[in-house]
């Protein structure tokens, strides 16, 4: 019943905001990353089925979907086809014999994720394939709807698609990611999700919500991460204090700092991700005015590729972490830490890589406005740290970071509009990843910020902890700026001049 927090209550779903749906989603990510990733995947194809499905697909499947009586898989990927999409080859054509305006599909698809199992009496799979008279490249995809089992008069039978192998995966083992053939015995039954041609536009309301929910999981994973260092930390004997007495861990200073690390890196990640699905909110609130959904509409935009990357990425440095704490039992494959780092890796890879990201955050999102939009996002971080007690070191360094930023990105829009497309592409190879760290790495301050102001002056002991892990943040996370700017105002050019294959030889 999880999917249903944020389903609409038409289809029994309890219409929650995302906000709550984003906070159970980090929960279950980082309980276990592979059980969580089948919920969260029927989220976005009910998402996607309330924005562009028939009357007649939502009555049919939505109730199921949001109840969890039956799950769902996005079937995008073949062998020649990972991130670019254009030339995926699975054919969908007519059913004159199908009810509804069916259609038959036939190809394969890999890396598909709870492909198939016996969890669930159906499957929903969301399938991009071309049709035979569709024009070259993504505009030629269809989207289409093919269950695991059809509904005919009183009964089921199988449809035409079926798992045939299972892959052997780093991490998220209990995952089943899934070869699926379509069409072998004549053609999978489907239909059309939206306009014919299409595809890739309805396909993105679902990649959007799953690039939010790659950042929960990613956050969820930080935090089991940061809880399983500490309880390992408090109860390891080694080494002894001044006295020649035997000590925990977590008295040593360096793994003290780590488990600082761990807590700044895993409550900014969180406030970052929870910020893009409270956007979310106030784009879909009708409510919302006119003006504040379109600021919301161009936050969400900003940092639904930073809350994929940046708190993906942080993920992996968390886990990485964990495992040091651990020392030489966290390298055992029997220790959840391990499970953790390895589990955590597949963030930064799939829903679109983090490079992907970083190029969709400065070529489309930020190019295509100017910066107005990241200029709204600075001027917040710069309100907050303006708010910060005089004396704390993020009240001093925080602004400076948001100024470098601004005067970065300001460069970076001039050279890219004297290149041609080429030119854009490469510029954006050798920068976007670096800046898009930048800009996560501010945004992390920026929930410290907001977390500092909230407490205020409690002298409560949850309050001083804000306050110190702020100034840890500040002391020990926000000078990575310093590094990831002096790669961006570089230019790029180390790695543009030297990107040839004859380079590698």
């Amino acid at each position: 019943g999880w999917p249903s927090l944020s389903a609409p209550p038409e289809c029994d779903g309890q219409g929650l905001p995302l906000l709550l749906s984003a906070a159970a989603t980090e929960i279950w990510g980082g309980a276990n990353l592979a059980f969580a990733m089948a919920a969260e995947t029927a989220v976005g194809v009910i998402l996607v089925l309330q924005a562009h499905a028939s009357e007649e697909l939502q009555a049919q499947y939505l109730e199921p979907l949001a109840s969890g009586e039956w799950t769902a898989a996005m079937s995008l990927t073949e062998p020649q086809a990972g991130s670019d999409l254009s030339t995926l080859r699975t054919l969908a054509e007519p059913d004159p014999a199908g009810p509804g305006n069916a259609w038959k599909l036939t190809g394969r698809k890999i890396f598909i994720s709870w492909g198939d199992h016996d969890l669930s009496d159906n499957i929903v799979h969301l399938v991009l394939a071309r049709t035979p008279d569709a024009p070259p490249g993504t505009r030629g995809l269809s989207l289409f709807l093919v269950p695991k089992r059809l509904s005919e008069g009183d009964g089921w039978r199988d449809n035409d698609i079926r798992a045939v192998s299972l892959e052997h995966k780093m991490g998220i083992k209990a995952s089943p990611t899934c070869v699926m053939a379509l069409g072998d015995e004549g053609g999978a039954r489907g239909w059309l999700v939206g306009e014919l041609h299409n595809g890739l536009g309805c396909m993105f309301t679902l990649m959007n919500h799953m690039r939010i929910g790659v950042g929960l999981h990613s956050t969820g994973l930080a935090e089991r991460a940061r809880q399983l260092a500490l309880a390992y930390a408090a109860e390891r004997i080694q080494g002894r204090d001044t006295a020649g007495r035997p000590v925990a861990i977590i008295e040593h200073t360096d793994v003290r700092r780590m488990l600082l690390t761990l807590n700044a890196l895993a409550h900014a990640a969180r406030g970052v991700a929870y910020t893009a699905a409270a956007a979310l909110d106030l784009v879909h609130a009708p409510e919302t005015s006119a003006e504040v959904r379109a600021k919301a509409e161009r936050r969400l935009g900003l940092l639904t590729p930073v809350v994929k990357a940046w708190c993906s990425d942080t993920a992996v440095e968390a886990s990485s972490v964990c495992v040091q704490v651990h020392g030489g039992m966290g390298y055992m494959s029997e220790c959840e830490a391990s499970q953790i780092y390895r589990d955590a890796r597949i963030g930064p890879i799939y829903e679109g890589t983090n490079y992907i990201q970083s190029q969709d955050l400065l070529l489309r999102k930020i190019a295509r406005d100017g910066g107005s939009a990241l200029e709204e996002l600075l001027a917040d971080i710069e309100q907050a740290a303006a708010a910060l007690p005089a004396g704390s070191l993020l009240h001093t360094t925080l602004p400076g970071g948001c100024a470098r930023l601004r005067s970065a990105t300001r460069t970076l829009l001039g050279r890219l509009k004297a290149t041609d497309a080429a030119g854009q592409v490469a510029l954006a190879g050798s920068l976007a990843l670096p800046y898009l760290t930048w800009l996560g790495t501010l945004c992390g301050a920026w929930q410290w910020a907001l977390s500092v102001n909230r407490v205020g002056a409690q002298s409560s002991a949850f309050a001083q902890g804000v306050r110190d892990h702020a100034e840890f943040y500040a002391a020990q996370v926000l000078p990575r700026v310093a590094g990831l700017a002096a790669v961006v105002e570089g230019g790029g050019e180390a790695v543009i001049a030297r990107a040839q294959p004859a380079a590698f030889a």
